[in-house]
């Protein structure tokens, strides 16, 4: 749906080194980032938990060799920092059509919005999506809300429930054949594959919209 600003994630990097590791070179620290995002992402899949902010700067610690106990009770400051650099550097839909399609969708039938948040909260997220355009009032569903991640069965459940139509008669659109097509067909829900360039998503929104 979205993708971050260029300048977003080095900015964000080199505030959580200054802050926890100032004595790790800034290209060992992304290096680090990087993997422990990618890690925490796999195992967020392996169990259907939701893997977030804190787990995955602790990741980024022990690889490094600090210790989790660095980030110690500074977490909501850290993250009220990032939400800063992402707000002024704010996402972009991953096609300029995107927000509005969806939009026209909405007006037609139920949409609801089912992410994995890894280092960016549901909080976070939902003001992330209206500076890029999307409509406030969407239905929004994010793992660190509910405790649970895709392919989890109870992320999808919650988004279920609020359409309240049966799983059956529930499309839901990704791009991970795991998370978004194992874990949703798990769950009952009909699935699309897409390619994650935002260009067939915004292709299958386009003949929802005219439906």
């Amino acid at each position: 749906m979205i993708g971050s600003d260029p300048s977003f994630k080095p900015a964000r990097n080199e505030m959580l080194r200054s802050a926890l590791a100032p004595g790790v070179a800034a290209g060992d620290f992304d290096v680090a980032l990087r993997t422990a995002d990618r890690d925490g992402d796999e195992l967020s899949m392996a169990t259907g938990r939701d893997v977030g902010f804190d787990q995955r700067v602790g990741l980024v610690l022990d690889r490094l060799g600090v210790g989790a106990s660095a980030l110690g009770d500074r977490s909501a400051y850290l993250l009220a920092r990032q939400a800063e650099l992402a707000s002024a550097q704010p996402p972009r839909p991953l096609t300029p059509s995107l927000p509005s399609l969806l939009g026209a969708v909405a007006e037609r039938m139920p949409v609801v919005l089912t992410s994995n948040t890894g280092m960016l909260p549901g909080e976070l997220m939902r003001k992330l999506l209206r500076l890029a355009g999307f409509a406030d009032d969407l239905w929004m569903v994010f793992s660190n809300e509910v405790g649970a991640a895709k392919p989890s069965r109870e992320i999808f459940d919650v988004a279920v429930d609020l359409v309240g139509l049966p799983a059956g008669e529930v499309l839901h659109i990704g791009d991970n054949p795991v998370a978004d097509v194992e874990g949703a067909r798990a769950a009952g829900l009909q699935t699309l594959l897409v390619e994650p360039d935002g260009m067939a998503l915004a292709a299958r929104l386009q003949t929802m919209a005219c439906l």
